[in-house]
């Protein structure tokens, strides 16, 4: 018979290995001010099974509390039956404190196997909150790029291809280099009224203090016209935080000539799957988003939100 213990972020960091940087106790204490407490909880009976992070916020028990995903961790390879009382224990958990639960899995891509059966479990035990289309390139692909593109992504890459861009990447240590970067994002998005949640200065302290960074700049006659933010997130797998271009050079298609450069990188680096991100908020998706995602080569996996 399993039970709850909760652990101090030393101990929990010592008992368990995050299979994502989202789930690190160094990810989870550099936004401790995001959240009311934060709780490190052991589900164990002789043996350390699954470990979750929890941040309380208005009366809620989050899992992320701020992050794409979150989700349970666990040690080694754990049976249907016990992932199903490791969930009945944490409702239980939260009830006894009269908090409501929430939980958001990685992408179906990060480990299809056993997303897909904590999805199942969790699809009975809670609700439903949304479903995330979520984005990402099979990198192995790569190599036969042009034959699985959308043929205007095809036109748009051949003409970016012609157009003398140099992409650079920058020093992820400089300051002055991810600002650099930064800056570009920050103009992107607000030329086209999309939020930027990440502040130049929870950039600099995630990637100074915690994770794996890279950014990347497009120049075209010395000027910076797109730019790139990635995370390394998960053993062979990168994460676009943030990437676009400046409107006023949108024509010569700077993001097509970016895209593939990018894909082309960590495909030679060795990684397997470069996450593109969701292209649906709360489950509603950007038409446009989607389409120009797809287009450029992209294949789609489901991202699960739970509540109860």
């Amino acid at each position: 018979m399993m039970q709850i213990e909760r652990l101090s972020p030393d101990e929990y960091a010592k008992t368990y290995t995050p299979q994502h940087v989202f789930n690190s106790v160094d990810f989870t204490e550099l936004n401790r001010n995001k959240a009311e407490d934060l709780q490190y909880l052991s589900i164990h009976d002789t043996k350390h099974r699954f470990g979750i992070i929890l941040g309380e916020r208005n009366g809620m028990l989050r899992s992320p509390f701020s992050a794409p995903f979150g989700g349970f961790t666990t040690r080694g390879v754990q049976t249907l039956e016990r992932m199903e009382e490791a969930v009945d224990l944490l409702l239980a958990y939260a009830a006894e404190r009269s908090q409501q639960l929430a939980v958001t899995l990685q992408p179906l891509v990060y480990d299809e196997t056993q997303l897909s059966k904590w999805t199942s479990v969790l699809t009975r035990k809670m609700n439903v909150r949304c479903t995330d289309l979520n984005y990402h390139v099979d990198l192995q692909r790569i190599a036969d790029y042009e034959h699985i593109i959308d043929r205007s992504a095809r036109k748009n890459l051949h003409h970016a291809q012609n157009v003398p861009f140099n992409l650079i990447k920058l020093n992820s240590n400089d300051l002055k280099d991810v600002t650099r970067a930064y800056e570009v994002i920050r103009r992107n998005r607000e030329e086209r009224g999309f939020p930027l949640r990440m502040t130049l200065e929870q950039v600099w302290q995630t990637v100074s203090n915690v994770v794996k960074a890279d950014f990347f700049v497009l120049e075209h006659e010395g000027e910076d016209v797109a730019a790139a933010q990635v995370f390394h997130v998960a053993e062979g797998v990168a994460q676009v935080v943030y990437w676009g271009d400046i409107r006023e050079y949108s024509a010569l298609r700077p993001m097509n000539f970016l895209t593939y450069s990018l894909f082309r990188h960590y495909y030679e680096a060795g990684l397997h799957t470069l996450d593109i991100g969701p292209s649906t908020e709360d489950g509603i998706p950007n038409y446009g988003l989607c389409e120009f995602k797809e287009n450029i080569g992209c294949s789609v996996t489901l991202k699960y939100s739970f509540t109860k």
